[in-house]
């Protein structure tokens, strides 16, 4: 995710319009500085996520900012009238931004800084670095923060063409297919972003995809009602795709909740007791992944799980929220999170939950006798 953004710029008017223009596109934390010397100062500091660099100040501050922090990302800022003409910085740069150019191509390089690998061959040609395993849950829960509604639907996250992850009102034989056209699309033609119409079975009319890389070969793509506003549309996609970055990047459980959990920090937390019934029993074989599917979405939405209880009858947990969030949340999260996993993991179509839950304040589970009232009634 990018928040600490470093300007290292000489020219006074350029850095100032480049300032405002950041601020346009998201809440950054921007420091600015015309000297190389004082920014690696500010970099022993403290971090940044990405750094625009004046191409004047020369090539030897591109590894005198690495040297401070290897996985800086730098945006190159050039005076040149063709981006050709910075071919000096090809493999040394993960995008490069034209001054002439700033209104109308900020956001593409803010998107190819993000997306770019920083593993870079000799011949300056972006090679994949190896990533880590992906927890299904853990990107569940990067895109559980879609802003979902009437207009967007559906966040789906591919790796090439195949289906990783998705969220949202498509079911997962629509969500493969949608991975399955765009990688192949996207194979044909490459783009940073792209915006597509398509018409899926069982469902009435088009429906728009809006897809952008993550990183080389795992793209996002938010399916969402044709009227819905691109500004809108480009918003998500931002925000969710720097979650998502930081998933392929390696970042712990807690450092993707680490947001959440900061932004919430000054407030109060509840804790609850919740219950809900399958549909059917649920099998031996799901227990271990559902009970660690579980754990992973606390951990990724700064959630404490105190207690968690799968039987082939019920789920049984005992949950402490983030301030401002409660039972309903709760249950939602975990429901449907856990059955998203399960679904995507091991290819399960139907679903697991019967409707409704049970839930009340408490720090403690349920007694034996509660929980056998809840059994025995139905679920309102």
């Amino acid at each position: 995710m990018i928040e600490q953004i470093l300007i290292i710029e000489p020219d006074k008017t350029f850095a100032d319009r480049l300032v405002q223009a950041l601020k346009k596109i998201g809440p950054y934390t921007i420091t600015v500085t015309a000297d190389v010397l004082e920014a690696t100062l500010l970099l022993t500091r403290q971090k940044r996520d990405l750094a625009f660099l004046a191409e004047s100040v020369g090539q030897d501050a591109v590894q005198a900012l690495r040297d401070i922090q290897p996985e800086l990302r730098l945006i190159l800022t050039s005076a040149a009238t063709d981006s050709s003409a910075t071919g000096a910085y090809a493999g040394k740069v993960q995008a490069v931004l034209l001054k002439s150019h700033l209104a109308a191509d900020l956001p593409t390089a803010l998107d190819r800084a993000i997306s770019r690998p920083l593993v870079m061959a000799e011949d300056g040609i972006p090679q994949t670095a190896e990533l880590p395993p992906l927890e299904t849950a853990v990107i569940l829960s990067a895109l559980q923060k879609a802003n979902l509604g009437k207009l967007v639907q559906t966040a789906i996250f591919a790796h090439k063409t195949d289906l990783l992850a998705h969220w949202g009102d498509l079911n997962i034989t629509q969500a493969a297919t949608v991975s399955l056209i765009v990688g192949n699309q996207w194979e044909a033609e490459p783009h940073t972003t792209k915006i597509q119409f398509i018409h899926l079975a069982a469902r009435a009319g088009d429906l728009l995809l809006y897809t952008r890389v993550v990183a080389a070969d795992y793209f996002l793509t938010l399916v969402a009602l044709p009227e819905a506003p691109l500004h809108i549309l480009r918003q998500q996609a931002a925000e969710l795709a720097a979650n998502l970055a930081g998933v392929l990047q390696g970042k712990t459980l807690m450092e993707v909740g680490e947001e959440t959990a900061v932004a919430n920090q000054n407030g109060s937390r509840k804790t609850y007791a919740i219950v809900w019934r399958p549909i059917r029993p649920i099998p031996k074989s799901l227990h271990i992944p559902l009970r660690r599917a579980m754990e992973r979405l606390a951990t990724a939405n700064a959630c404490a799980l105190s207690f968690v209880n799968v039987h082939e009858k019920l789920v049984h947990l005992v949950v402490t929220c983030p301030p401002g969030q409660d039972s309903a949340w709760a249950a939602y999260l975990f429901k449907n999170g856990s059955e998203d996993t399960i679904r995507q993991e091991y290819g399960i179509a139907a679903s697991l939950w019967d409707t409704g839950y049970y839930s009340t304040e408490s720090t403690h589970p349920l007694s034996e006798a509660e929980l056998n009232i809840f059994l025995e009634r139905p679920v309102k």
